[in-house]
């Protein structure tokens, strides 16, 4: 008995196929299990374990970091507050401008006010000051016109005097004078049995009418001899020319209104006594012999 039990023994200690049959045999299912539930449980620990190491490390870093945040939260609480303060005195600065605006649009108002009043009466003062000076203007030009006008009566009253010396002898004179209208009814009168001559070419209103025998000038005398001067003088002469006079129109003046005058003269063929300048028409008139009867 003692031999099989050292035998178990020593078999136990030195098979471990023995020793397994021996531990199947012997512990209940549960119990065989165990280690391996220990070893998974021993592994389930450790890997709770370092679960655990780095929750705590993930915790720690939250807590730094919130730890951090609490901070921020509470600069940012200060600066707020900081802003809230200043926003504050920005209110009761912008109330106090929003009152000064208030009184400055309200004087604003009143200005606008006496401005439109100033312009009212500054538009009518402009428009005063415009009639005025229209009125002033039409005085002007009147004073010029009637200024010209006796200027020129008085240049052509000095040709109608000077009429012997300008054409070198001779007889005639202003319409008005009865011996030019007693010439001149003889040649007009077939005319006016048809009716009135036009005034641009009646002879009765030119300003000088002078003959040297049978040759007859019709003369517009002007300062300035512009084209409707060059033109009635054509006119004129032309109706005496129709009536069957030897008759051409002549223009004095001190000098040219404009280069067009001149011009109408040549294409017109009237002549001219401007200045101190004759054309040729008109110095062979002014050198002509009178007959004497």
């Amino acid at each position: 008995m003692q031999a099989m039990w050292e035998e178990f023994l020593r078999l136990l200690r030195t098979d471990p196929a023995f020793r397994a049959e021996v531990r199947r045999l012997v512990l209940t299912e549960e119990l065989l299990t165990l280690p391996e539930k220990v070893e998974e449980l021993t592994r389930a620990v450790r890997e709770l374990a370092e679960a655990q190491r780095q929750h705590s490390e993930i915790l720690r870093q939250h807590s730094e970091q919130i730890g951090a945040l609490v901070e921020a939260q509470r600069r940012t609480e200060e600066i707020l507050r900081q802003h809230s303060e200043t926003l504050r005195q920005h209110s009761e600065i912008l109330r106090q401008h929003s009152e000064q605006i208030a009184a400055l649009i309200e004087a604003q108002h009143r200005t606008e006010a006496q401005i439109a009043a100033l312009e009212a009466q500054i538009a009518s003062l402009v428009e005063v000051q415009r009639r005025t000076w229209e009125e002033l203007q039409r005085l002007v030009t009147w004073q010029r016109v009637e200024a010209g006008r006796r200027e020129g009566e008085r240049y052509e009253r000095q040709v109608i005097r000077r009429a012997p010396a300008i054409f070198n002898g001779g007889q005639g004179g202003s319409p008005e004078q009865p011996i030019v209208q007693q010439r001149l009814t003889q040649l007009l009168a077939p005319f006016w049995q048809e009716g009135l001559i036009a005034p641009e070419d009646d002879p009765l209103l030119a300003d000088l009418i002078w003959w040297k025998d049978e040759q007859i000038v019709v003369v517009e005398v002007s300062l300035k001899v512009d084209r409707y001067d060059v033109e009635r003088a054509a006119r004129r002469a032309a109706t005496l020319r129709r009536a069957g006079a030897t008759v051409m129109g002549v223009v004095i003046g001190e000098e040219w209104a404009t280069p067009e005058a001149y011009d109408e003269a040549i294409r017109r063929q009237v002549e001219w006594f401007i200045g101190s300048e004759m054309s040729d028409g008109f110095r062979e008139f002014r050198v002509k012999r009178v007959d004497m009867p």
